[in-house]
């Protein structure tokens, strides 16, 4: 769609197709694999996260198929005063190349954090390098905010 379309008035709107989320399964493999970038390594990678304990997808379907996915890892972390917190970090995100720019990322990530809410996880978390500014202003303008900054190390 050109500029000029997007601005005519009275235009119709490209709605947003209906979905639903739900957790993935081993079922889902293919459609999965087929979101990632790197078919190469696409069912391993699947795999290992369907196998995972602690880590759950959940994708966003449609009547077309598997729209999205996110790849969530659930961590428990000590408190200083001897408690314990869940965090739920999204390790991935992604949304088929043909459906972007639909809304459907934002739909997924809300379910991501309604689930989490769900599991009483005191918060989400996601890491974003500088690199990735799109990621980043995906996240921040759904009220995701800087926090801590990770150090790392090549191992």
């Amino acid at each position: 769609m050109s500029i000029v379309e997007a601005e005519l008035p009275n235009q119709p709107v490209a709605l947003p197709p209906p979905i639903r989320v739900r957790m993935a399964g081993p079922r889902d493999c293919q459609a999965l694999c087929e979101l990632l970038d790197r078919p190469e390594h696409a069912e391993e990678q699947v795999m290992t996260w369907l196998q995972t304990p602690g880590t759950t997808l959940l994708v966003a379907q449609s009547e077309v198929g598997i729209l999205g996915v996110a790849v969530l890892m659930t961590r428990i972390i000590p408190r200083p005063d001897a408690g314990m917190h869940k965090v739920i970090e999204v390790d991935n995100l992604v949304v088929r190349a043909d459906q972007r720019g639909r809304r459907i990322g934002r739909r997924l990530l809300a379910a991501v954090v309604e689930w989490s809410r769900q599991r009483r996880a005191s918060q989400v978390e996601v890491c974003v390098g500088d690199v990735n500014r799109d990621a980043k202003r995906f996240y921040e303008s759904f009220g995701f905010a800087h926090s801590v900054d990770r150090l790392v190390l090549a191992a």
